[in-house]
């Protein structure tokens, strides 16, 4: 389990807050939760009034990277963004896994 975590963190390190161009690891942005076996990564935008489509984005990339729940904090539209991703992480969770050959 530490395994998942330290490569979540890493693969955080690819997640760029838009309005800089720096990682959000490096930025001191996002902090993970593992509670009850479940990973949660919290992401706190740069600012409180970053445009929402932005904050959207870089959540789902960290969904992407991590694909652990995402939740926004310190944000004036965190409730409703937070909704929506997890809509987003449930509907990805329901589709089958894919593999390449």
């Amino acid at each position: 389990m530490e395994e998942e975590l330290v490569k979540c963190l890493e693969n955080l390190k690819n997640v760029v807050e838009p309005e800089t161009g720096i990682s959000i690891v490096d930025l001191g942005l996002v902090r993970v939760s593992k509670e009850n076996g479940e990973t949660t990564i919290y992401y706190i935008p740069i600012s409180a009034y970053t445009s929402p489509i932005l904050v959207i984005a870089v959540g789902i990339q960290i969904l992407k990277e991590c694909k652990a729940k995402v939740k926004v904090e310190n944000y004036y539209l965190e409730e409703e963004i937070n909704k929506r991703l997890e809509v987003l992480i449930n509907e990805l969770s329901r589709l089958p896994s894919q593999t390449t050959t």
